[in-house]
């Protein structure tokens, strides 16, 4: 071991030194770094050293591995161009490979002893990161003010790496600094005393964000789903380093963990290969082109490169539907592509099993995910509920349509109720017709509250619901609003309380089937569409009331009239109140539905339009012979 005084976890960094006296002052250990290298450092040879050093890296590394990392440029991942890059201004000069630039930029940073107060230097680092580990710098001149910034920052990286600030940050940013950042830098300057700890704990750190942020079943936490994309990225760099290094990042468990993580993940693309659940404020895509319809979007291509560094092949449907999207953003057609287990629709393959199901719902994350295939054009409904407001994000073939807070207004004899309390999912069924979910927030004495969301997987439609219940004697007022994205228009329908939806070339209607389908009819409710959402308003004189929508988007059912009516509800031949139990029904073309609701908690046989149930809650739909099946069925 060298003499010096620069080294992980010491705090002197030698900024005043000239390059060859810095040399001298890193504490080398002998054990890992060749003699040509030491004696190189002790004799001042920066070009002996560089080459030395450059060599050592080399000879650690897998080749065809790294030349994979530089062909990818995955320190770009999640962003789609340099403009978008948190260190632009480095990762421009990388791009355009102007390495004189950078090593000039590289020099005058190494004065700035400020450098970690701005919020874009790891990022910066990281990108430093990359290039010393492409081995693309060849001129010590240019390359040692590189190789020297990125230890010193480094350096001082290691000494703030365990400090209580961490526990403050974002998710994605935690990861990169306490886990990415050490695991990168810690196998780049193995040579340095004191980087085995700092790898180790960066390595540490990984595993456990891994394990500690998601479900068993890999389910992310509610408090990524904002960060997710660039979550994942940074750790996808990582087990691409372990891999470059041939130093498995991940193993057992965390592997296993890794690859649940990835399928969950797909699960929430849209059309164009963005998540869902990180794009407000993206406006919508142009008009689809059938040809084209997916992109190989960035993110897109981390879950790619993700998924074969884990080892997911063919068997995998989620790891195959990213190869789809991919071929065809590549040869613009999908015709050629082969695969023994994809297929664009469910209808398609031979047998449809539950591990087939794009679909996830997790107590302990408090979100669910509702989507009919693994298709780019596939239906989809995220529900995030760990809160007393209900986050609702539903694509329609793809394209993003409704999302933000799903808002809910109470008032039980004109004073509003206090909706305070954490929604609990009490109901989670999924098959491959359908998949459902019923929330609720209950009072000991009081009324309690129910909402309901049903994405069929073989139609194209949607039932979203709210119930109240158990109000005693009192009027009850309700008010629920669908936040729509932005960019979306929505239209009234003037003869009918339709609401007509359009986004780029999606169109979807909405039908509030309790309420009266000609404007004409006078009723206590409305349904309309505002600027940036749709409007729902209802009312019941006593105890309480259900509230249903049903979304239609089937192309085939465009141009079809729709008609809808309150139904009669008996029990033992004794017609029942809108307030014991509540039936609806809509016919539009083909599609023919019937809702029903128990709200008064019996658990009496009552009949409704030809169905005779026992249950709760019942969305059931008539067949072309006229007999009434039932799609979901909720226990009492």
């Amino acid at each position: 071991m060298s003499g010096g005084s620069v080294a992980f976890g010491h705090e002197d960094l030698g900024r005043e030194l000239s390059d060859a006296e810095f040399l001298t002052q890193v504490r080398w250990l002998s054990a890992t770094s060749n003699a040509d290298l030491l004696q190189a450092v002790a004799a001042g040879r920066l070009d002996k050293f560089w080459r030395t050093w450059s060599k050592s890296v080399t000879t650690r590394v897998d080749r065809k591995q790294r030349q994979k990392r530089i062909a990818n440029r995955s320190a770009l991942w999640p962003w789609s161009d340099s403009r978008e890059h948190p260190a632009k201004a480095v990762w421009t000069l990388i791009e355009k490979a102007d390495w004189p630039k950078l090593s000039r930029w590289a020099r005058q940073q190494l004065s700035n002893s400020d450098a970690w107060s701005d919020v874009n230097t790891p990022f910066q680092l990281l990108a430093l990161a990359d290039v010393l580990l492409s081995g693309e710098l060849v001129d010590v001149d240019i390359a040692l003010p590189v190789w020297r910034l990125a230890l010193t920052w480094a350096i001082e990286l290691s000494l703030h790496q365990s400090g209580p600030e961490g526990c403050e940050l974002s998710p994605e940013r935690r990861l990169l600094l306490c886990g990415e950042l050490p695991w990168v830098l810690g196998q780049i300057f193995a040579g340095v005393e004191g980087v085995a700890e700092f790898k180790e704990l960066g390595q540490q750190s990984l595993r456990n964000e891994l394990i500690e942020l998601t479900d068993g079943d890999g389910t992310p936490a509610v408090s990524l789903l904002a960060h997710f994309p660039q979550w994942l990225s940074s750790l996808t760099r990582s087990v691409e380093v372990g891999g470059i290094f041939s130093e498995s990042l991940l193993d057992g468990e965390s592997l296993l963990r890794f690859e649940d993580v990835l399928t969950k993940a797909v699960m929430l693309l849209d059309r164009d290969g963005n998540m869902l659940i990180s794009t407000d404020g993206r406006s919508l895509t142009s008009k689809r082109n059938e040809s084209t319809a997916s992109i190989a979007t960035p993110t897109v291509a981390m879950l790619l490169r993700a998924s074969e560094l884990v080892g997911l092949n063919e068997t995998s449907l989620a790891a195959e539907s990213l190869r789809f999207r991919e071929f065809v953003a590549r040869h613009g057609s999908s015709d050629k592509f082969k695969s023994d287990t994809f297929a664009e629709s469910p209808d398609e393959r031979p047998i449809v099993t539950d591990s087939d199901l794009p679909a996830l719902q997790s107590d302990w994350a408090d979100w669910a995910c509702m989507r009919n295939w693994w298709h780019a054009d596939a239906n989809t409904a995220i529900v995030v509920h760990n809160s007393p407001k209900v986050e609702l994000e539903i694509s329609l073939f793809g394209v993003p349509v409704f999302g933000g807070e799903w808002e809910l207004s109470v008032q039980l004899d004109g004073k509003p109720l206090a909706i305070d309390q954490d929604w609990k999912c009490i109901c989670w069924t999924s098959d491959p017709d359908m998949d459902y979910m019923e929330l609720q927030i209950e009072w000991p004495e009081g009324p309690m509250l129910c909402r309901q969301v049903m994405l069929s997987r073989k139609d194209h439609f949607l039932v979203i619901a709210d119930a109240v219940s158990r109000a005693g004697g009192q009027r009850v007022d309700l008010q629920s609003t669908f936040p729509l994205r932005r960019g979306v228009k929505a239209k009234a329908d003037m003869p009918t309380r339709e609401v007509r939806v359009t986004a780029g070339d999606v169109k979807a209607r909405c039908f509030p089937v309790a309420l009266p389908d000609d404007r004409l009819l006078s009723t206590v409710g409305s349904f309309d569409a505002e600027a940036n959402a749709i409007k729902l308003t209802q009312a019941s004189s006593s105890e309480g009331l259900y509230a249903p929508i049903v979304i239609d988007w089937s192309p085939k059912r465009a141009a079809r009239e729709a008609e809808w009516r309150t139904l009669t509800v008996t029990e033992d031949r004794r017609k029942l109140t809108p307030w014991e139990a509540a039936g609806h029904r809509l016919r539009l073309g083909d599609l023919h539905l019937v809702l029903f609701r128990s709200l008064d908690g019996s658990t009496e046989s009552r009949s409704v339009l030809g169905l005779h149930t026992d249950k709760e809650s019942v969305i059931a739909q008539f067949n072309n012979k006229g007999y009434v099946l039932p799609i979901v069925s909720v226990e009492a």
